[in-house]
């Protein structure tokens, strides 16, 4: 970089058949470690795209991995995407390169994928891949979606491998603890943020879409969190860039490949990027077909598992109509409504663990969670109808209290009784306008908001439910105060309106042949230098707290015979007596045992016995290794957020009682509008 820092690189070149060839390149950009904890998957993705005609350059964001530097300050820096800039000039320039720069990513390395798209606009970046990516990063991401806090394992996570030593030497020194070990958590960092403002608007996209004049193809998960990016980015951006191309599936937060995640039928999500970038950066004449097929492909859901995909031309849909159904008394939901009257709920902050952890992944059913909610029916439904796009809501409501969010879920009760989530949305009270402000207490107001992009089939006989609540736990950090709220049933203002379009019969409109198309044998390298167990998430009861518990543990035994253990454990704790108290805690463990030989597998490596089993069962006395142990924990009054902060190293033979490195942070934070 101009500043002297070195960044990593790892380039995965193809195979020269003639003198002088050259080639585009492919950059992934990320900041999860290449070369320890991603170096498997990683590497598998490389070599899929190198046999393809691609050079691909997978590179460490400055201050992490093997990168050099100190740790940027913050995900999406202008640090992290001045670096970018260079990467991709340099990348442009190397003698085996065509001078064409495409990159790709899901999650962060999408979101910055869009923002290199859009903000910066290198020449040399020619088209863009982006999978599970975001244009808002205060309403549409981890931290503040709907712009109410949220807090997972991905805050104990990111903040935990911010401070392991480089995976280049894995070097136990000053300069490391100086970069890395003793930086500022990011979780204190974002509890600073709590409202909307510069801090989120300036690498958010949703400000710049005029800016993306590249193509892109955009990848939508209908179990991820993201889901709505993909179809705005492309309402917003379309007349500017060339070509825009959407894919929304059945997917959770992973590409469409990855079979073992998906609750539905999923695609060779790497053959499409194949594709696109073989247009845009190899000029490939026999691959214009791409550019002929619809934009839009849809997986339509004819329940949580099962559905289909099909082509759209045009977003929004023009056959689409907008069916306005209205919550009326005696907890009905009916398309004409001339009743005047008022539902009453009480506050119940630890409700909500059967919606989900956060705002993406495959559900059960919603009963438990209804019996504490407002809740209203359709009578059954007489011929099916077909959904998709947004659902936006209207409710009349008061609340005894200054701060109140309200939630509402679209549900789909069948014949048997068991309800299904469809889709959901949330609004923070105080974020109702553009300037937050509290609520007044009993006063009346008038809140619209959308829901997530969905789309689903009621199927004949099903009733259409939605469900009204002022809490989902442990999605939504709980409001801090006891409260009533009143839900004012009339017909001008309390609503839904459902995106209704005629059912097509899948034999009508048959599937895209690239969602059928699943990826080769050939190309999937056998997984037996890693492993991990299930995610295990559950819930506990008292009389006078619900705790929601996460446990994630991890193992690879990398090409350079070290064997490592991650373990990501969370407890997110809620009282019945006092909803401001809540209390969440995070632990992550990373354990490095070098020189670890002789075994055909991971699963050869014996372990030991104990809870968690993080440790290989062999002569550690002969052999380096040492753990990094990071606790965070994040507790909450009426008036502030508190947090306690540690990370430990221990080295070869020392004990938790005897870490050789030690660093604290305490902060608070006054709440604000949360």
């Amino acid at each position: 970089m101009p500043d002297g820092v070195r960044l990593s690189v790892t380039l995965t070149v193809p195979i020269v058949t003639r003198c002088s060839e050259t080639f585009p390149v492919l950059l992934q950009y990320k900041p999860y470690r290449k070369d320890d904890a991603l170096f498997y998957s990683d590497q598998s993705d490389a070599r899929y795209l190198a046999r393809r005609g691609f050079i691909v350059a997978q590179v460490d964001i400055r201050g992490t991995g093997s990168s050099e530097g100190v740790l940027v300050d913050r995900e999406y820096s202008s640090q992290e995407l001045n670096d970018c800039e260079q990467i991709i000039q340099q990348l442009a320039n190397d003698h085996r390169s065509n001078g064409r720069v495409g990159m790709y990513g899901i999650s962060w390395s999408g979101f910055n994928t869009l923002m290199m798209g859009t903000l910066r606009r290198p020449p040399a970046l020619r088209a863009l891949f982006a999978a599970h990516g975001t244009d808002d990063l205060y309403k549409s991401d981890i931290h503040y979606p709907d712009g109410i806090m949220h807090l997972d394992n991905y805050l104990i996570f990111i903040d935990h491998i911010n401070g392991i030593p480089s995976s280049r030497g894995y070097n136990i020194n000053e300069q490391w603890m100086k970069e890395r070990f003793r930086q500022r958590p990011w979780i204190d960092l974002y509890l600073s943020q709590q409202i909307d403002g510069s801090f989120w608007k300036e690498n958010s996209i949703k400000y710049a879409y005029n800016n993306l004049t590249l193509p892109v193809y955009l990848i939508g998960g209908l179990y991820d969190a993201y889901r709505d990016f993909a179809l705005r980015v492309y309402e917003k951006s379309r007349q500017n860039s060339p070509k825009i191309k959407v894919t929304i599936g059945p997917f959770v937060h992973a590409m469409p490949e990855n079979v073992n995640r998906h609750p539905g039928p999923s695609f060779d999500g790497k053959a499409e990027m194949i594709r696109w970038f073989n247009y845009w950066l190899k000029d490939d004449k026999n691959g214009t077909e791409i550019m002929k097929e619809p934009e839009i492909t849809l997986f339509v859901r004819t329940g949580l598992t099962t559905g289909h995909y099909r082509y759209e031309t045009e977003w929004p849909i023009a056959r689409q109509e907008i069916q306005r159904m209205h919550m009326c008394k005696g907890h009905q939901l009916i398309e004409k409504n001339a009743c005047n009257d008022v539902d009453t709920l009480e506050y119940r902050p630890w409700i909500g663990f059967e919606a989900g952890t956060w705002l993406g992944g495959l559900t059960g059913d919603q009963q438990p969670f209804d019996k504490d909610c407002l809740v209203y029916d359709s009578e059954p439904i007489k011929k099916a109808i077909e959904i998709i796009g947004i659902v936006n809501v209207s409710l009349h409501v008061s609340t005894t209290a200054r701060l109140t969010h309200w939630i509402v879920r679209l549900e789909d009760v069948d014949i048997n009784g068991q309800v299904l989530l469809v889709t959901t949305g949330a609004l923070n009270g105080a974020q109702r306008q553009n300037s937050p402000a509290y609520l007044q207490p009993n006063s009346r107001y008038t809140i619209t908001f959308p829901l997530r992009f969905t789309t689903w089939t009621f199927y004949s006989g099903h009733r259409i439910r939605i469900s009204v609540s002022n809490a989902m736990f442990p999605t939504y950090w709980p409001t801090p105060f006891s409260m009533n709220t009143s839900l004012f049933l009339n017909s001008s203002v309390t609503f839904v309106d459902l995106p209704v379009l005629p059912v097509l019969s899948s034999s009508s409109s048959p599937s895209p042949s690239f969602t059928q198309k699943q990826v080769s044998s050939d190309d999937i390298l056998p997984e037996v230098f890693s492993a991990a167990k299930p995610r295990l998430y559950k819930r506990y009861e008292t009389n006078t707290t619900t705790t929601i518990t996460f446990e994630r543990i991890s193992y690879e035994l990398l090409p350079n015979n070290c064997f490592m253990s991650a373990l990501q454990t969370f407890n997110l704790t809620c009282s019945h007596r006092d909803p401001s108290v809540v209390r969440w805690s995070g632990r992550a463990q990373q354990t490095y045992v070098f020189d670890v030989r002789g075994y055909g597998s991971i699963d050869d490596i014996p372990l030991r016995n104990g809870d968690p089993q993080l440790y290989p069962n062999i002569d550690l006395t002969k052999r380096k290794h040492f753990i990094v142990l990071t606790e965070s924990e994040v507790r909450s009054d009426r008036d502030c957020f508190y947090i306690n902060f540690k990370r430990q190293l221990f080295q070869s033979n020392s004990t938790k009682n005897q870490s050789s490195h030690v660093f604290t942070f305490k902060g608070k934070h006054k709440r604000r509008f949360q």
